[in-house]
Parts: structure tokens; C-alpha cells; sequence
């Protein structure tokens, strides 16, 4: 059988094939924020995609020259916090401006390189991964004192150093170094703990016995609350992934992934994290079990999209956002964008596109290009108008509408004898949103954009020991059914 690409064109068929044989491309017009009716009308009829299309409440790009690598959302402060080589540049949403930067300790050392970075949970201090000087440093976000703490890098490597961090609620804080050149081994007990409640701070190689031999460059990441860490190991053949908690400090919870780790998010309130391996994203519940491996199906895949650092996840852990890049970095005509999936199902709930590129690295270590607000709705990007750090640019994206999700339902199991208070966390809760357990009602409910508290009523004997399902809708029209709950 000869291939149908070879006698496409002389066919007629466009590169679409075997898809989209027939297809409309048109310029938007102008339209209120929010979502609108696609329609198309011929001679023979019409048909309407309802709400099927949304107009962004807004997408504003700060330019400001700099090799952005890592962005992190402050929101007592309402700022942004971008590390770039030798400093960090802070920019704040409620003036919509670039403040002067952070410096580390004594100024910018001179093989500086700064990396990952994270807040401690009462937003006292910034903690800095600086690659270069091989160091973290604890900044005060106010008055830019602060604090440097030697690490040391990683034997048989020709460059190496901290990382990621994640800071605590104990008053430690998780460091992963990463060794890169001069060596054909992984890295070794790469996984650092250090202790901030001793002055100076002190380092060592985490204690914690379920991770202390685990050979690969750890990805960290912690909640707001610092009561949870979550580790993705990369370079490492076994591809584990593990989980502290802070009501057992001295032992992670592990479970093979068989996959080396490329990047990793995790979900503020911890109860959600994803990590990128082999060209797709598995999604797993704070207890490691796994809850999706996103796969767009065929039709909504874009030729030469290429997945971008950043993986995030909504505060409730109900969806996932996911920045691509619609071809090689820094070609003409490339633009960014995020895909918002469902992160129980997979499916695709809104695609975004970005007037700019995503600024990206090889992988999480080097870089991690998006973040979200507390709620989900703006979205915060390191792009660049070509893909050059002389054109880089904080861009942030305000969704007119946050797409529905459930993240958790607690308590998940409650007794048939009488009504319960459940708390639902999702996304996109609108007034007047409604839940049910097999068409039971709740009685009067309080709700916020990403909380659903109500009180149900008994459940009928027949459904008393079934699995049930929560259907969550909003007015707008949008429905949701939540994973089985008993």
C-alpha cells in the first residue's frame, strides 16, 4: 500500500489529512470577555457550537530584557518573582510594574546563576537556588537582606549545583541539585535537606532513608502550606517519585514510576501533583496512586508542538496547565500557548494561545516558564516575542472564565443513615453553582470559586452502599460529575 503523504498534494489533500478534510480559518472579531457560540451557516444549513469558543478577559506582556528562568507567584504581596542570571526582578500586579530587583547576599557573585526558587509558608523569606555559585540564599521580599548558605555541588561533574527548593512547614527546606557534564553516572544523593532553625543554616544530604540512595536529579516541589514535598527523580532508570509530609518528617513515601522525570508540578493545597516522563504527563493523588495520563486525542494535536517547562496545577489539583510551543523554539511564526485539562480525565477543557513564545530550557531543572494565582484565573508566563531573552517579556493572562473541575471531595466515604457536610475544592465554581449525589439536592450551601461546602440529604437505602457520583454545575451551563464517592 503506497503512503498516502507521498500523493497528497496531488490529490488535494492538505497536510490536515487524514483529518479535516474541509475547514473554515477566520479572524476573530471583536467580543466581551467570556464564552461565545461558534456557527456556520451554508447553503444546504447551519449548525452552532454553543459556548464552545472564549474570549480572554485580558493578556498583557511586560517587556523587560533578561534570561528569565523560573517565576514565583507571591500572592500576600501580589507579586511576581523572576529569577535571571545574577538577581531576581520582581514585578508587581497591583501597579503593573517592574520594582527594583533582589540582589543576593553582598551582591552577584561572579559565576552567579540562579535558578529555582520558593517561599517559606508564612512568606517570611524567598529561598534561591543560584547553580552557578553552587549556594541558596534566604531573602526578605521587603527589605532584600538576607542570607547565604554554601551547598557544594556534585563529584564527577563539571557543573553542578542547587537546583530546585521547596521550603516547609518544620523549617527545613528540600534542595535538588543536578550534576550536568564530565560524568556517565546519575547523580547521587542528590536530594538536600537544610535546617533553618540553626544560625547559621546547616545542609546535608536528606536523612530520610527511603531516599537517601535514590541515584538522579531530584524535581521539588512544595505546597503553600509547606506541610507537603513532592519529588520527581530524573536521570534515574527506576524513575521514582516520593512524597514528604510533614506529619512524618523523617520518611518520604515512595513508588516506582519507571520513567526519568523532565519536569513537575504540584497543586498548592498538595493534594494533586503531575510530572512530565517519555513525552506525556502523569497526574497522581498526594498518596501516589495514579489518577491520569493526559493524552490529547488526534484531531486537537498541533504538528511540532513541543511541550515548554512549567507544568502547574490548579490550587484544588482539578486541572492541569500545560505550555507548549506550536514549533521549535525561536522559529518565525511559533507561538506559546496552554493547554487547561481535566486532571481526573485527561480531557482537554480550554486551549489558549499567546500573542508571544514561551521562553524554554531542556527541561525543569533548568527552568519552569509558567504559574497561576490562587484561584486558577490569571496565569503567569516567561515569553519573548521570539524567542530571545534581549525580547523577553512577564506576560499574564486573565481567563474571562475558569473552566469547571472537582479536585477533592471530603470525606469521601460518609455513613447512609444521615445527611453529611461535604467540602468540594474545584475550579470554577460561579454563583449559584449546584451539586448533587445521585439527584439528592443539598441543603443551602456556602460556595467561593474554588470551595463547595453543603450538607446533603440521606441517601435512599437501595443507594446506601453504592459508589456515587457528584454532578457539579454551574448556570453558564457547564456540568462536571466527580469520580465515585460512598
Amino acid at each position: 500500500m503506497q503512503n498516502i503523504t507521498s500523493i497528497a498534494a496531488s490529490i488535494g489533500l492538505d497536510v490536515s489529512y487524514p483529518f479535516s478534510l474541509e475547514r473554515i480559518t477566520l479572524q476573530t472579531p471583536s467580543g466581551p470577555s467570556g464564552k461565545a457560540d461558534v456557527s456556520i451557516s451554508t447553503p444546504s444549513g447551519s449548525t452552532t457550537f454553543a459556548k464552545s469558543f472564549q474570549y480572554l478577559q485580558s493578556v498583557q506582556s511586560h517587556a523587560k530584557p533578561a534570561l528569565f528562568k523560573f517565576l514565583l507567584y507571591d500572592q500576600k504581596r501580589q507579586r511576581i518573582y523572576l529569577t535571571n542570571i545574577d538577581h531576581i526582578d520582581v514585578f508587581d500586579l497591583q501597579q503593573n510594574i517592574f520594582l527594583a530587583p533582589l540582589q543576593p547576599p553582598g551582591g552577584p557573585p561572579p559565576n552567579a546563576g540562579l535558578r529555582g526558587l520558593a517561599l517559606t509558608p508564612d512568606s517570611g523569606q524567598i529561598v534561591v537556588a543560584d547553580f552557578g555559585a553552587q549556594s541558596v540564599y534566604l531573602l526578605d521580599p521587603v527589605l532584600g537582606t538576607g542570607t547565604t548558605v554554601p551547598v557544594g555541588g556534585v563529584p564527577a561533574f563539571t557543573n553542578s549545583g542547587p537546583a530546585r527548593v521547596a521550603a516547609t512547614s518544620t523549617q527545613t527546606v528540600f534542595v535538588g541539585l543536578s550534576g550536568e557534564g564530565g560524568s556517565t553516572g546519575a547523580c547521587s544523593a542528590c536530594l538536600a535537606q537544610m535546617n533553618l532553625t540553626v544560625s547559621p543554616p546547616t545542609i546535608q544530604p536528606a536523612p530520610q532513608p527511603e531516599v537517601a540512595s535514590i541515584m538522579g536529579a531530584p524535581l521539588v516541589q512544595g505546597t503553600a502550606a509547606g506541610d507537603r514535598v513532592f519529588v520527581a527523580f530524573g536521570t534515574s532508570s527506576s524513575g521514582p517519585v516520593a512524597v514528604w509530609n510533614a506529619s512524618a518528617p523523617n520518611q518520604f513515601v515512595t513508588s516506582l514510576a519507571n520513567a526519568s522525570a523532565t519536569d513537575l508540578g504540584a497543586s498548592s493545597d498538595g493534594s494533586m501533583f503531575a510530572f512530565h516522563s517519555n513525552g506525556a504527563d502523569e497526574i497522581r493523588a498526594a498518596d501516589l496512586s495514579l489518577t491520569s495520563v493526559p493524552t490529547s486525542a488526534e484531531l486537537e494535536q498541533i504538528p511540532g508542538r513541543v511541550l515548554v517547562p512549567g507544568v502547574a496545577l490548579h490550587p484544588s489539583g482539578a486541572l492541569l496547565y500545560q505550555p507548549f510551543l506550536t514549533g521549535a523554539p525561536g522559529s518565525a511564526g511559533v507561538k506559546g500557548g496552554i493547554d487547561i485539562l481535566d486532571a481526573h480525565s485527561g480531557a482537554l477543557r480550554l486551549r489558549i494561545f499567546l500573542p508571544q513564545q514561551f521562553m524554554t530550557d531542556i527541561d525543569g531543572l533548568h527552568g519552569s516558564f509558567l504559574t497561576t494565582d490562587e484561584n486558577g484565573q490569571r496565569l503567569f508566563a516567561i515569553t519573548s516575542s521570539d524567542g530571545t531573552p534581549q525580547n523577553a517579556a512577564l506576560t499574564i493572562i486573565q481567563l474571562a472564565a475558569v473552566p469547571l473541575g472537582i479536585g477533592t471531595i471530603a470525606p469521601a466515604t460518609v455513613s447512609a443513615a444521615a445527611g453529611a457536610t461535604l467540602t468540594i475544592r474545584g475550579s470554577g465554581f460561579q454563583s449559584g453553582a449546584t451539586a448533587s449525589i445521585n439527584g439528592n439536592l443539598p441543603a443551602p450551601h456556602s460556595r467561593t470559586s474554588t470551595l463547595f461546602l453543603s450538607s446533603f440529604p440521606p441517601l435512599p437505602p437501595a443507594l446506601s452502599k453504592s459508589p456515587s457520583q457528584i454532578p457539579t454545575a454551574n448556570p453558564s451551563g457547564s456540568t462536571l460529575h466527580s469520580p465515585p464517592t460512598k
